[in-house]
């Protein structure tokens, strides 16, 4: 999810993922047994599109957790928390915050879902330097009592996800000093049940747009400070400049958690241009296939499945050795405001798993594999 950009910016987003590696990356070795031994699975993004997973897709695999999104900057307005739900004074306040992409409240996931992970995407564009230079402090108070409010619950935080997309504006130095900042204040107020995540958005779109490749290094906190690695992943693995395909870029980011001996995440997913309620496909962009929207295309349950999901868990499980969470967008993209018609920020269509009996099954079918019931 991503809030606070332009049209333009939105557009390209999560179109294709982009990242810089080098020959040492590369041929990195795998790495030892110190890699989490459990595979996740959560479920996003906003409370409706969860629900739907839940409700309406029978005996679909459990979660182990949950997506939600928060805005640094904001987590002491009471209006809306910055999507944290969560009040001061040690009152909890259940509003929701929406921005247009369906309603969102992070604590009342976990009071609703005990026990649940939670998997945070933490929005801090135009806010890094003030988190750096120390002027939302109460912003980091807040959020450390809410973590501390759940206990047995574990989160991922990814910070300034996507910090590699132009459209998010982040430069290197003050990116890596908000995000130790942060992580340094959460540590320093005995959070303990955080997993810091380094969400890189990895997009040709990124490249084409800013003219070169990027090296992801310079936006590297250190070791200390990153738990897990991460990716998002919309198109077919094939889609993207030669070099610079979906699978390409993502085999880059595996080659950097296999240096780094640290586990990786999909992070966000879903298959975009696809509605798997109508059985169609459609252009997501200009910038890609064409008017946002336009050329519908009938396909199969079948052909959706071998095109985007196959292709997907293939991949995860050619880099099971590092690849230890999976997190799919379960939503009717075409029915929110942000998203829906007239395309302003290109076509995403519906990923529902619930919208089709055949997929449902096919879903059912993946998560019953080795692959996914030894790794639960």
């Amino acid at each position: 999810m991503k809030k606070y950009t332009s049209p333009l910016i939105l557009l390209t987003i999560a179109l294709l993922l982009a990242c810089h590696t080098n020959k040492t990356i590369a041929d990195a070795p795998h790495p030892v047994d110190s890699l989490p031994s459990k595979r996740l699975l959560f479920i996003g993004q906003d409370l409706n599109s969860i629900n739907g997973y839940l409700q309406q897709c029978g005996d679909c695999p459990q979660p182990d957790g949950y997506i939600a999104y928060i805005s640094m900057g904001y987590l002491t307005q009471k209006d809306f928390y910055g999507g944290l739900g969560y009040c001061k004074n040690g009152k909890h306040h259940t509003a929701n915050v929406d921005w247009g992409a369906g309603p969102l409240n992070a604590y009342s996931l976990l009071a609703e879902h005990p026990g649940s992970h939670l998997q945070i995407g933490l929005y801090m564009v135009k806010q890094a330097r003030k988190l750096a230079e120390g002027e939302l402090d109460k912003d980091i108070k807040h959020l450390s009592k809410f973590f501390r409010e759940f206990p047995s619950s574990t989160f991922y935080l990814r910070i300034g996800y996507e910090f590699d997309g132009e459209w998010n504006d982040y430069y290197p130095g003050e990116f890596v000093k908000a995000y130790r900042y942060l992580v340094d204040g959460l540590r320093k107020r005995k959070v303990t049940n955080v997993k810091y995540v380094w969400h890189a958005c990895a997009s040709p779109i990124d490249d084409i747009i800013e003219g070169y490749k990027e090296d992801l290094m310079p936006y590297y906190p250190g070791d200390e400070y990153v738990d897990w690695l991460a990716i998002s992943w919309f198109l077919p693995p094939q889609v993207g400049p030669v070099g610079s395909s979906q699978k390409e870029l993502s085999d880059e980011l595996v080659a950097i958690a296999r240096l780094k001996n640290k586990p990786l995440m999909i992070a966000e997913s879903a298959n975009q241009g696809y509605s798997n309620s109508d059985l169609t496909k459609r252009n997501i962009t200009e910038i890609l296939d064409g008017k946002a929207g336009r050329d519908r295309l009938s396909k199969s349950a079948d052909q959706i499945w071998a095109e985007w999901y196959a292709p997907l868990f293939a991949w995860m499980e050619e880099n099971g050795d590092v690849v230890k969470a999976f997190s799919y967008i379960n939503a009717n993209w075409d029915s929110q405001q942000m998203w829906g018609p007239p395309y302003k920020q290109g076509y995403w269509g519906d990923s529902r798993i619930e919208a089709n009996e055949e997929l449902k099954k096919r879903w059912k079918e993946e998560f019953s594999k080795p692959f996914w019931k030894e790794g639960r």
